[in-house]
């Protein structure tokens, strides 16, 4: 056996065991490839290991003030953030060899009970074995694992551990709140403790106590164990994995960027290629349209020449995602500008029934923008909507501040957009692709796909973020997230 689990610096730097059961468990979990069987593997293992519980506990310092959800949470995270190369260390394959024997009994006897007494105190709960009542169970001997593996004597009083558990384990030492999690841990110790032996042959016993004596034994077993093969090379293969991951996710990225330069490039040169054929044809069309008496001939130059305009305008979109201009930043008021382009596109959203108004408040909501940019990009997003809406649909434009510190007197660093449809949502392979350019949706010959990837861009080049949230059937709503600049000028025209 070898301690693994290692707890950093405020902890003494102690590194909590794991049974060469619970790395081949380990080992079995981090192969999977799927999420879903990765994190019920994890889960069997927080089960079976209470110092592996522990130490995902007090590494992933999320659960300060509340304790997760129960273990599945708890596997979750493990699953996505534990199982990284800065939780481990190379050097722990040659030096954590555990050969104390009384110190393994010790190490055994605490787990035997936590799992045991975990399983009873969840039967009279009436929870599953992955509720709070059962993590209860496993984490009542934390500050002995912790002790026994070099952390400080007075862990429970150096605000190291979540204040959540230090709260339960003083319950459990005192007077337990009736029906929390210590209240059932508690109640099962004592029926246990006043409970006939499974092993005993007179009088009736509970089957109950008979499937816990055989667990007992197994996870004693576990415990006991000396096998040293998987544990040995646990934290070197956890260093490969997490590379390997790094490397994939590296190499999806790089192929990403490499597609999206290819289609600037190619967008940025056919708009050159196209541009000048299209000011021929508009300029002759105009020309023969000035000295053309008949008004059905008149009527096709007028067509020919406002195909062409659309086909400029779309040519005029492709440049705009390959080479944005620079920003001109000034102060810009958005709900002012969120009201001119409803405004704009008011009257097509009447020729179709649909309601377009602004929800929020008057208020300013003043940021330091490209106002031109920022209009381009809103009215993308307001007209996508009135064509997913389609006749009698409902859009709502919101304009507010937001800040990311829960202090009642902290000042916004965010403000966001929100456009709300009540259409009829977008499926999921959709969504995937929502922002690639020349990706639509609808038939041919109703654009080139380039609005929402247009709308991208200049978020992007604002420094924010567009998120969007829809299910299918249940209308959608884009998010804009775009950070507040300090500038201590008016707000301008633009």
């Amino acid at each position: 056996m070898r301690r693994l689990l290692g707890l950093g610096r405020c902890f003494n730097g102690c590194h909590l065991p794991l049974t060469e059961a619970g790395a081949a468990q380990l080992v079995d979990a981090l192969l999977q490839g799927s999420p879903g069987d990765r994190t019920a593997g994890l889960t069997a293992l927080l089960t079976t290991e209470p110092p592996f519980a522990l130490w995902g506990v007090c590494r992933a310092g999320l659960w300060c003030d509340q304790p997760p959800d129960g273990i599945g949470e708890l596997a979750i995270w493990v699953g996505s953030h534990g199982l990284t190369a800065p939780f481990w260390d190379d050097h722990l394959s040659q030096s954590a060899l555990v050969t104390d024997r009384g110190l393994l009994q010790q190490w055994a006897a605490w787990a035997e009970e936590a799992c045991t007494l975990a399983r009873y105190a969840t039967r009279l709960a009436g929870e599953p074995e992955t509720g709070l009542t059962f993590l209860c169970g496993l984490l009542q001997h934390a500050p002995a694992w912790l002790t026994s593996c070099g952390a400080p004597a007075g862990i429970m009083s150096s605000e190291v551990l979540p204040g959540w558990l230090t709260d339960w384990l003083q319950q459990l030492q005192g007077t337990q709140t009736p029906g929390s999690p210590p209240s059932w841990v508690a109640q099962a110790r004592q029926q246990l403790g006043s409970a006939p032996s499974a092993n005993t042959d007179g009088g009736r016993v509970d089957p109950a106590l008979k499937d816990l004596a055989t667990d007992s034994r197994t996870i004693r077993q576990r415990w006991l164990d000396s096998t040293d093969v998987t544990g040995r090379w646990l934290p070197r293969l956890i260093h490969r994995l997490d590379r390997l991951r790094s490397l994939e996710s590296e190499f999806s990225t790089l192929l990403e960027r490499e597609k999206l330069a290819a289609l600037k490039e190619l967008a940025y040169g056919a708009s050159h290629e196209i541009n000048n054929p299209l000011a021929n044809i508009s300029t002759r069309a105009q020309t023969l349209m000035r000295d053309e008496p008949d008004p059905e001939r008149r009527r096709k130059l007028a067509v020919i020449n406002a195909q062409a305009f659309r086909a400029h305008e779309m040519i005029s979109d492709m440049m705009l995602f390959a080479r944005p201009p620079m920003l001109e930043r000034s102060l810009c008021d958005l709900t002012a500008m969120a009201d001119r382009v409803i405004a704009e596109l008011l009257p097509d959203a009447r020729a179709q029934g649909t309601s377009l108004m602004r929800v929020t408040s008057d208020d300013p909501v003043v940021v330091s923008a490209d106002g031109n940019h920022l209009s381009v990009a809103l009215k993308a997003l307001c007209t996508n909507s009135l064509e997913a809406v389609g006749r009698d649909g409902r859009i709502e434009v919101s304009v507010r501040p937001v800040t990311s510190d829960p202090q009642p007197a902290a000042a916004e660093d965010s403000v966001e957009i929100l456009i709300s449809d009540s259409g009829p949502g977008i499926l999921p392979h959709v969504r995937r692709h929502l922002f690639d350019p020349y990706f639509s949706g609808r038939e041919a010959g109703r654009g080139l796909g380039l609005g929402l990837s247009k709308c991208w861009a200049i978020v992007d080049q604002h420094g924010g973020r567009i998120r969007v949230d829809s299910q299918p059937g249940c209308g959608t709503i884009f998010t804009i997230t775009l950070p507040v600049e300090a500038c201590t000028n008016t707000p301008t025209a633009y």
